[in-house]
């Protein structure tokens, strides 16, 4: 199905507070196996910066965002993990939704769920989308990031800078727009004063990959001006779906976390340990 302009925008502006067009697409796959994928080095947690390590290889860490009220202070929760050590798939149900707690019990092994693409009104991903090696959709041109798997790892990459060119991945998620790239700020455009719920994925200068997600109102301008702001040295990240899609559970052992998105998705991102 390809969308018009106007229909959209409109739908970019209702999902993702941001004005860019997109190609609706769609596909299917919810099995379980995956990929133990050797990159990074691993590196130990730093207490002091307030990292808890909660399994090999996954850190977790609350941190204070510029948002508080005279009510509660804004927190943006942070995972980090090494990609020697963890394993990250991409689930997709085209054109039916789950809420996060139905995904949990679909995926039962998965340590950490986030939400992760744009999707239209009929529950289709928009931009890329490969799940176990099966391809959806058709890239994003010009625009926003791509979270992917493949051969040589997983890592987080500019489709500005970098476009797909149709090269074999074993597991991607597109969204928009990016906020950080190069280590500075990416270029903003229209919504990006918006306020709404985040969630964004990025990598920092050693390989490590960062997923955060927070149900504080933030803007984009603001997101980006806080990311760069901060310790994590993420060389690249960008937003992927928010307001009322944001949503992660984190569950293991040693810690429990549940941020519930209020849509239901077609899409998430899971973590497993090999």
């Amino acid at each position: 199905m390809r969308l018009s302009v106007a229909k959209m925008l409109q739908r970019a502006v209702k999902r993702s507070s941001v004005c860019l067009a997109l190609l609706a697409l769609w596909g299917c796959n919810l099995s379980r196996a995956g990929h133990v994928l050797p990159t990074a080095s691993p590196l130990p947690a730093d207490p002091a910066a307030g990292w808890m390590a909660i399994a090999p290889g996954i850190e977790v860490r609350e941190m204070d965002l510029p948002v508080a009220s005279l009510l509660a202070r804004g927190t943006m929760v942070v995972v980090r993990l090494d990609p020697a050590t963890v394993t990250l798939r991409v689930h997709y149900t085209p054109g039916e939704a789950h809420s996060l707690a139905e995904w949990q019990q679909a995926l039962p092994e998965a340590q950490i769920i986030v939400n992760g693409a744009f999707f239209d009104e009929a529950n289709r991903a928009l931009g890329l989308l490969v799940s176990d090696g099966q391809v959806y959709g058709r890239s994003f041109t010009g625009f926003g990031g791509m979270l992917q798997v493949d051969g040589a790892g997983m890592r987080v990459r500019s489709l500005v800078t970098e476009p797909y060119q149709g090269e074999s991945l074993w597991q991607a998620v597109q969204a928009f727009p990016l906020l950080l790239e190069g280590g500075t700020l990416a270029a903003q455009g229209p919504g990006f004063d918006e306020r709404s719920r985040r969630t964004w994925v990025g990598q920092d200068r050693f390989g490590r990959i960062l997923f955060g997600a927070t149900h504080n109102l933030i803007g984009l301008a603001d997101l980006q001006a806080w990311l760069l702001g901060t310790d994590l040295d993420l060389t690249i990240a960008f937003a992927l779906d928010g307001g009322r899609s944001t949503g992660m559970t984190i569950r293991t052992p040693a810690y429990q976390r549940v941020l519930p998105s209020f849509d239901r998705l077609p899409s998430v991102i899971a973590i497993y340990r090999p």
